[in-house]
């Protein structure tokens, strides 16, 4: 049976701008003192339409973190070194951003909903991301997984220990050895 969408169709753009006023909302206020009202206000929509498309805070802050958590598909011929040293720039300019709150947050209480958030919208998809491209560097390799953990966890270690972002040169001189990549590392 064919699904029959009432109504009008759904404007993308209501979407984007209330997915934009989350996102800056949280870096300003943090997660608890977010409310449902103050994104509508920012993003200029009713309530009503808020609460059409998320069901609460919680499921809105999830869509607003995922956006741009994904794996970017590696372009034909692409060095997968460079894709990953890319994946892990990324990371390190999202620490300033409002990553290293996020991690702060589930350190300072790991079973609160605000943790539950950010694993679930920003470091599971992150880890993910990363494996995707290490074992393109690398292969499937027994430790896989736990060698994708390491990567973001040196990114917000040297952010929290020098006040500042890796940048190239420290990706991949200091990074990508623990990670057991070299530069001539190829796809298999």
């Amino acid at each position: 049976m064919e699904q029959v969408q009432r109504g009008r169709p759904r404007d993308a753009q209501i979407d984007h701008d209330a997915l934009t006023a989350t996102v800056d909302l949280l870096e300003e206020v943090g997660y608890d003192a977010l409310r449902m009202k103050d994104v509508a206000a920012r993003a200029g929509i009713g309530l009503g339409a808020l609460y059409r498309r998320w069901s609460g805070k919680q499921e809105l802050v999830v869509a607003a973190l995922q956006l741009g958590t994904h794996v970017h598909d590696a372009a034909p011929g692409a060095d997968p070194v460079d894709e990953l040293v890319a994946a892990l720039l990324r990371i390190s300019t999202a620490v300033p951003k409002g990553l290293g709150a996020l991690v702060a947050a589930c350190l300072r209480d790991p079973g609160s909903e605000v943790a539950a958030v950010a694993r679930d919208a920003k470091l599971a998809p992150m880890v993910a991301a990363v494996s995707e491209h290490l074992e393109r560097c690398i292969g499937q390799v027994p430790d896989l997984t736990g060698r994708a953990e390491l990567a973001p966890a040196f990114i917000l270690w040297r952010a929290a220990l020098t006040g500042f972002a890796l940048d190239e040169e420290e990706v991949r001189a200091n990074l990508l050895p623990l990670l057991g990549v070299t530069s001539h590392d190829k796809a298999n």
